[in-house]
């Protein structure tokens, strides 16, 4: 972590500052645009982020910046609250150096033009305006005219969507393209895993960079920071003329220093190491053991992740059967400002129909995994993902539910489930009619929800026919079948879940090869299961092999497992 010290020299503002290498080089280099790949624990947004972007409003007093994030949501509920926490870890206060939401005070600069509203904007006492902006609405931001932009977490940034930003990176060079920072992009993020869906065109930001160049901003940068310690010296030492020789030298190289990084690229893989000596041993000894060693390679050494695609369980999902404009972020813009906390509701997704009822899949144990939508026409539509962890359990997940969908209309749900739901009745624990209660009635009171147990009497579900059933309903070659559609946003853990699904080869007794679904990562620690495991999968599984599907598919290649006459 770093500490600031800030000493007012009368000529220039001077800040002693305490940090890490990697901070230090990211600080000398200061270039226009940066891109930081960094493991857990680099403090990309607390100190990384907040730092920059602290600089730029030094650097370009009464700019327009611009902050984007995979969804609005997200960039109110946890972009913005960490980088504020970040800022005020640097020194700065709310009221004094920053205000959200509202009319900056008097003793605040500018910007350089009045916005229409303070709405979601973030105002700075140099009159800069940061306003938010996101993958699922990314119009929010095409139409006006900003001088830096920020990204935290990259992986999530779709390029394309991106692109549609990027024209909006421009105006006012007469006033602010003196400083290096114009016009320059700061993105930051884990490593992409594209495996499990996640955006790599921050690599590209590599290819931008001149490391000759970087290499000398860096030095220029390390002279100019010993000449301000010679000031901080002359100072406390209230040697004038001393001050005024080296404020002096001080002005020729902070050109220089600013000449090379005009127009400059920085790209920075940073794995958690780097900040060890705060960390300690043991905190790296505890995150190996919660997230596994094949996480551990890519969260925190920062090690790129191979792919084999042929590996993959979902052979035939892609991205058609995923949408980004699900979400409705002006529900959340209107009712909501930036210091909120967020409830989320379905009101705000833009494709569940209220007056039909919901359906649901859902798999057991110490994670609980539920995903909900609707077959509506020629679409099954996956809405939204649920998910507990022991020891929270049934009673949370109902919970959850009917807080998310307590303005749908149609109050009835069918579910769909794990046959063990049923089963566990041998050991007086009924799980689907826990679940049942939970949603039915929650703290007690009726909730005006019905629940349809739908899997009574339902035989297993090997895990080759969910394989082949899964490719004829993703290979869309059945007409019969729905086309799949899943919220990218709002179903973040099951799009995880099954891209990163495995399979895995067998022979069974009779020495015939089978298909299974890797279950390994099942063995993952409980809080690295909603995102890395097969689970969320499971639940899905539930979901879409049901009767009125599997009736339509080739006979030779899956079976209904269903009783018959149950339903």
């Amino acid at each position: 972590m770093s500490r600031r010290t800030h000493v007012d020299l009368e000529h220039a503002l001077v800040e002693k500052r305490y940090a890490t290498k990697a901070q230090i080089v990211i600080d000398n280099v200061a270039p226009k645009s940066l891109g930081v790949i960094g493991g857990r624990g680099t403090a990309k947004t607390t100190v990384f982020m907040a730092r920059r972007s602290m600089d730029v409003c030094y650097d370009m007093p009464g700019s327009y910046l611009a902050l984007v994030s995979d969804t609005y949501v997200n960039a109110m509920a946890n972009v913005v609250p960490t980088l504020i926490d970040g800022w005020k870890r640097e020194g700065w206060r709310e009221g004094i150096h920053f205000v959200t939401d509202k009319r900056p005070p008097s003793h605040f600069k500018e910007p350089y033009k009045p916005p229409l509203s303070f709405k979601h904007t973030i105002s700075t006492l140099c009159g800069n305006l940061f306003q938010l902006g996101s993958m699922d609405q990314p119009s929010g931001l095409a139409g006006n005219s900003y001088q830096h932009i920020f990204g935290d977490e990259a992986r999530l940034l779709k390029f394309e969507k991106l692109k549609r930003i990027n024209p909006a990176i421009r105006g006012e060079y007469a006033r602010f393209h003196t400083s290096p920072y114009y016009r320059g992009r700061t993105f930051m993020t884990d490593m992409p895993n594209l495996l499990s869906g996640d955006e790599d065109w921050i690599w590209d930001m590599q290819k931008e960079m001149d490391p000759e160049r970087a290499q000398l901003a860096l030095q220029a940068g390390m002279v100019l920071n010993e000449i301000k310690l010679e000031m901080v010296n002359a100072m406390q030492a209230k040697d004038k003329k001393e001050f005024n020789r080296v404020y002096r030298h001080y002005k020729q190289w902070k050109e220089k220093w600013y000449a090379a990084r005009k127009d400059l690229t920085l790209f920075y893989v940073i794995s958690t190491l780097a900040n060890a000596d705060v960390l300690t041993d043991g905190y790296f000894y505890d995150v190996l053991a919660s997230l596994g060693p094949e996480e551990f390679k890519s969260a925190v050494l920062s090690l790129k992740v191979d792919i084999k695609q042929g590996e993959k369980f979902y052979s035939h999902l892609g991205q058609h059967h995923f949408y980004d404009d699900g979400i409705n972020a002006d529900f959340y813009k209107d009712k909501y400002s930036l210091t909120d906390t967020i409830q989320e509701s379905s009101l705000a997704l833009r494709y569940v129909d209220h007056n039909k009822k919901m359906e649901c899949g859902i798999d057991f144990g110490d994670m609980i995994s539920m995903v909900t939508g609707q077959h509506r026409g020629n679409y099954i539509y996956c809405l939204k993902d649920f998910h507990t962890l022991a020891p929270e359990s049934s009673r949370e997940l109902g919970k959850q539910f009917v807080n998310f969908y307590k303005n749908h209309k149609r109050k009835e749900l069918d579910m769909y489930y794990d046959r063990s739901g049923n089963q566990y009745r041998k050991l007086k624990r009924d799980w689907a009619s826990e679940v049942k209660r939970s949603i039915e009635y929650v703290d007690g009171s009726k909730t005006g929800w019905t629940v349809n147990l739908k899997n009574v009497g339902q035989g297993n579900i090997t895990q080759e026919e969910e394989f082949n059933f899964a490719r004829q309903l993703m290979g869309e070659a059945e007409k019969e079948l729905p086309k799949l559609k899943i919220d990218t946003f709002g179903c973040k853990h099951l799009k995880s879940s099954l891209e990163l699904t495995k399979t895995v080869v067998k022979t069974d007794a009779n020495g015939t090869k089978r298909i299974y679904k890797d279950k390994s990562s099942e063995k993952l620690p409980l809080a690295s299961r909603p995102l890395y495991s097969t689970n969320m999968s499971d639940a899905f599984k539930y979901f879409i092999y049901r009767p009125d599907f599997t009736q339509y598919v080739k006979r030779s290649d899956t079976f209904t497992g269903i009783a018959p006459g149950v339903y």
